[in-house]
């Protein structure tokens, strides 16, 4: 008998995800020797399912379904690392359960408010906290076993359009792929110093809690430029011009350099073509082809924008262009 797809509050669950799963919910039992009272889904999230669940004690853990296809662009067992890291640091919660083929996790539930846009667009507490505990990864020294060159990844992406014949582009498509190739060779005078990079810095992956700043979600996570992580962050919510020099100020310590503000520049195009190229790969894998679509030409429309900002050229110019 045919085996439909599960239904789980309202969330699909496809056929091949409901063994994983199943799977996932019994490891979580095994690992605390507790019945669970509580399995939720928890909100957002394109790449991944997550749920949260109590034991019978109260101890509450964050169950991640990885999405179906993604170990073929995601190094899962590089963000394990990464992750580990990064919760040494107190910064990422602590993993109990890893599977490097797939990416599933169950990790430490963080009880503490996940931010919005919202929060980074009108409290200045946010942007500073975060700000600040963004420069801490970067200048920890730890080194990932990851790298995240978000031009590189886009070849990759590429590649795999080109491995399912997929030849839709946006429109702006030609424009994205010559300016990344003038910025790779800028990149090749003047290389950016790498650090440990989350690559994914969404307001939804920051958590306040109590004085403290969390970030979660480090798949995307790789040793980069780190002013790409602030980019991203820039895009994200999006940030207007105060809110962004709160935030670059916090960062930096101080009064951004000619280079940082030419980096957060360059950087904003980066995020954003990367995330046009990547909606095409979703495509490529099945999902919803219309959202993808959409959600992509909107990056496209996005990175076609930061290079029509006039300083683009002299930005490009100045850090090696």
């Amino acid at each position: 008998m045919e085996q439909k797809n599960l239904s789980v509050f309202g969330t699909v669950i496809r056929n091949e995800e409901i063994a994983d799963f199943v799977r996932l919910v019994n490891l979580t039992r095994e690992i605390f020797q507790q019945e669970l009272t509580i399995l939720e889904i928890m909100p957002g999230g394109l790449t991944n399912k997550n749920f949260r669940a109590v034991t019978k004690d109260g101890t509450q853990v964050a169950i991640r379904l990885a999405g179906q296809g993604t170990a073929n662009y995601i190094n899962r067992p590089g963000e394990k690392h990464n992750a580990t890291q990064m919760a040494s640091l107190g910064i990422a919660p602590e993993i109990y359960y890893y599977d490097p083929k797939t990416g599933s996790q169950i990790v430490e539930y963080i009880d503490a408010p996940t931010m919005h846009p919202m929060d980074f667009q009108t409290r200045d507490e946010v942007l500073t906290k975060a700000g600040q505990v963004m420069r801490r990864y970067h200048d920890s020294g730890m080194e990932f076993k990851t790298s995240f060159n978000p031009i590189t990844k886009i070849e990759e992406y590429k590649a795999i359009m080109a491995e399912h014949k997929y030849e839709k582009r946006y429109e702006g498509w030609n424009r994205i792929v010559e300016n990344l190739d003038r910025i790779a060779a800028a990149y090749k005078k003047n290389p950016p110093r790498q650090v440990p990079c989350h690559n994914d810095t969404l307001a939804e992956n920051f958590m306040f809690q109590g004085e403290k700043m969390r970030v979660i979600d480090w798949e995307y996570g790789g040793m980069n430029d780190g002013y790409y992580d602030i980019a991203c962050v820039c895009v994200e919510n999006p940030l207007d011009a105060k809110c962004e020099e709160t935030y670059l100020r916090a960062y930096c310590g101080g009064e951004p350099s000619e280079e940082a503000r030419a980096r957060v520049l360059i950087n904003k195009f980066l995020v954003t073509a990367h995330w046009s190229t990547w909606s095409l790969v979703q495509i490529c894998y099945g999902k919803d082809a219309d959202f993808y679509w959409e959600y992509g030409r909107t990056r496209d429309v996005q990175a076609c924008s930061f290079l029509d900002d006039p300083n683009f050229p002299r930005y490009l110019e100045l850090i090696g262009g």
